[in-house]
């Protein structure tokens, strides 16, 4: 069984598509998946985005964090805006609060590994970094593009690519060493549900949070979730109709649906841990995610064809680098000293 398209751009392969991606954002933290078109009606259009701006009372140059010493500026924060999902126009403050502190997450990760690597990983020799860029160029090529307009595109200059794909090769050499067949082994039955093709159907309320929101305001999410549950199941409402009323996700106007996911990668692994420890009809207490607070609610449960370890051997080594990543970054984040200076 191969990986799907996203599960691919959240591993550490050095495709074109991950070469042209800003370091933290590679890495692939998909919400609980998108809506459901309404049968019978057209697909709604988004609104029209708003382009991204500096924090309200910022210049360029004013630092908006500190990361074991390292600053990084509004002007940053403005770039990395450009790397996530664009608000509409007219988006109310809370939601452009919400975006800046996602878009300071990336950057912090992205800095946090740099540093980590910096100290850890191997010297990238210049030829391999340029080995990769030809790679890019030539990819690129191919849909009559460059990297100087990509860089464009992707609101990023041509020597931040370089530091990205540096900082990448440099990981690849440091994690390759540390993953044998023994690990290996035992990532493959930790996650057979995966390997086997099982797919469970699941609905889910989410309040949205992010990494960097204070404790108190986190805990309030938490409080909410945990009374909409108790109305749910109390019997004064439904599980589609409190998704419907509450939920800030997408598909929250389709009653939450979802539709099946598989056990890795298409939500977060704290949502997917516990939809699949679930039976279907059941609802999760507050499951917390990175990015929300959610209701997971199984519909039911679909066996997989099945798989063996020789077969699901290479995606394996894949998930595994992409958990060691995942690894060291919270490790980094536990010891780093962080100030978040953002108003």
């Amino acid at each position: 069984m191969r990986l799907n398209n996203t599960c691919k751009n959240a591993l550490l392969g050095l495709t074109a598509l991950a070469l042209a991606t800003p370091w933290a954002s590679a890495q692939g933290r998909p919400s609980p998946g998108p809506a459901a078109p309404v049968p019978g009606q057209p697909p709604s259009r988004p609104p029209a985005a708003a382009a991204p701006q500096l924090p309200a009372g910022t210049k360029e140059g004013t630092p908006v964090a500190t990361v074991n010493g390292q600053i990084i500026t509004a002007l940053d924060l403005q770039q990395a805006m450009r790397w996530i999902a664009p608000a509409p126009a007219n988006a109310p403050s809370a939601m452009e609060r919400q975006r800046q502190l996602e878009a300071l997450g990336l950057l912090i990760d992205n800095l946090l590994m740099e540093q980590f690597l910096k100290t850890n990983g191997p010297a990238v020799p210049k030829t391999e970094i340029d080995s990769k860029l030809q790679e890019l160029a030539n990819e690129l090529k191919k849909q009559d593009k460059t990297i100087e307009s990509m860089c464009k595109e992707s609101g990023i200059t041509f020597d931040q690519l370089v530091a990205n794909v540096s900082t990448k090769l440099s990981w690849s050499a440091y994690a390759n060493p540390r993953i044998t067949d023994k690990l290996l082994q035992e990532y493959y039955a930790g996650y057979k549900d995966f390997f086997d093709g099982t797919m469970v159907h699941v609905s889910h309320l989410g309040l949205k949070i992010s990494p960097t929101m204070p404790p108190a305001e986190k805990a309030a999410v938490q409080a909410r979730v945990a009374a909409i549950r108790e109305e749910i199941v109390s019997g004064k409402t439904t599980f589609e109709n409190a998704a419907k009323k509450y939920s800030q996700e997408v598909n929250g106007a389709q009653g939450g649906v979802i539709g099946f996911i598989p056990r890795k990668f298409a939500v977060d692994e704290e949502f997917s841990r516990a939809a699949f420890a679930m039976k279907a009809g059941e609802i999760s207490p507050p499951i917390a995610s990175e990015f929300s607070i959610n209701l997971i609610k199984i519909n039911e449960r679909r066996q997989g064809p099945g798989s063996t370890f020789a077969k699901a051997k290479n995606d394996a080594q894949e998930m595994f680098t992409e958990e060691l990543f995942q690894a060291v970054l919270t490790q980094q984040r536990k010891t780093a000293k962080l100030d978040v200076l953002l108003k």
